[in-house]
């Protein structure tokens, strides 16, 4: 019954920890969009841009002497189906490396949470660590790299890249944001729709980006919409910084769907004379703590000699979504006829939605069968 479903676990809740102590480069666990099949999930109709603001600056980065020591390592949390083993399972380690991944990122949320309190003006972003840091995490500053901080992340038992150079602070982020959807809605006269936007400001290069539906739009965002959000967008800053838009629309169908996992319910003993089950659908893609209850597509049903083969969907979300939980939905699925002792089979139960076995899942479920 094993599941490919371990893969992303440990990335999402590594995320979620770091990011309450403000560790950036886990906004995408933050304000994900839909995952899975279906059709594209957006295509770019954005005017011709403006310069982007070339960051980063070699000659701006340090990369720091690690001279701090490791604290003893703590395997008691280590169990299977924490977050340390499936750490381990993604990157292919022990168990003991991927704990000590764990807390390396562990020690990287506080050290970033202290140099944004202290260095607020400066401070533009942070990230886990990428291909252009060779893996390295980095955080980013406006201007130089202030010593302090250099003599602060050399306590770390592990390199860092600190990058100078970026264009703004980050710690108006939010207000961007909220200035350039604000001022997107109404050039295009969705303000009293309510059309879910999302956005995201990179505070480093000065990029707007915006998402958005265009299932009620009588026009696409022209030259005049850039010019709206990137005058909402300094007005927030309050200084004309040299901003480029980035408008990504998601036109698919909304009855797209994509593949959903079910569980079923702890305790679940099977009869013989039911024709129909209850299972506890999971939605691949964050949901806003909605869960897929209400958003959950008519099931299909295979039945064979041996076997009740159920394959479960979800109707895609467009604008983003957050994390804050994820419930299951409980799903009625009609068989047809008797269930017998045929096995009960998640067709889709070995889809990639990031969850492993052993991940508490706001109660206790049975796994079915995958395949």
């Amino acid at each position: 019954m094993g599941r490919s479903r371990a893969r992303a676990v440990g990335s999402a809740v590594v995320c979620a920890a770091a990011l309450g102590t403000g560790l950036a480069g886990c906004a995408g666990a933050a304000q994900p969009g839909p995952a899975g099949g279906g059709a594209s999930r957006s295509s770019s109709s954005s005017p011709s841009p403006r310069a982007t603001f070339a960051w980063p600056d070699p000659a701006l980065t340090i990369v720091t002497t690690p001279r701090g020591e490791r604290p003893p390592l703590d395997l008691t949390w280590a169990t299977p189906g924490s977050l340390q083993d499936q750490v381990a399972q993604e990157e292919g380690v022990s168990l003991e490396e991927g704990a000590r991944i764990v807390q390396d990122q562990e020690l990287m949320g506080v050290f970033t949470y202290d140099v944004q309190e202290r260095f607020l003006e400066a401070f533009s972003t942070s990230h886990a660590g990428d291909e252009t840091s060779q893996g390295r995490p980095w955080v980013a500053f406006t201007g130089t790299v202030p010593p302090e901080v250099v003599a602060m992340a050399e306590q770390l038992p592990f390199p860092v890249e600190l990058r100078g150079g970026a264009l703004v602070s980050g710690h108006r982020n939010g207000v961007v944001i909220d200035a350039a959807t604000t001022a997107f809605a109404e050039d295009l006269g969705l303000a009293e729709l309510g059309l879910v936007l999302g956005g995201h400001f990179d505070a480093t290069t000065g990029v707007v980006t915006i998402d958005y539906s265009t299932d009620l739009l009588t026009r696409r965002p022209d030259a005049g919409t850039e010019e709206s959000v990137i005058a909402a967008a300094q007005g927030a800053l309050g200084w004309e910084a040299p901003l480029s838009v980035h408008f990504q629309a998601d036109d698919r169908d909304p009855k797209t769907t994509e593949p959903a996992v079910w569980f079923l319910p702890a305790g679940f003993v099977p009869d013989p004379s039911a024709t129909s089950v209850t299972v506890l659908v999971y939605e691949q893609g964050c949901t806003s703590g909605q869960g897929a209850d209400g958003n959950t597509a008519p099931p299909e049903v295979d039945v064979t000699p041996t076997q009740v083969r159920i394959a479960v969907s979800t109707y895609i979300r467009k604008g983003d979504q957050g994390c804050p939980n994820h419930p299951t939905a409980p799903l009625a699925v009609e068989l047809g006829e008797p269930l017998g002792d045929r096995q009960l089979v998640d067709v889709n139960g070995r889809v990639d939605d990031g969850v492993g076995e052993g991940v508490d899942l706001w109660g206790d479920v049975q796994v079915p069968a995958a395949g």
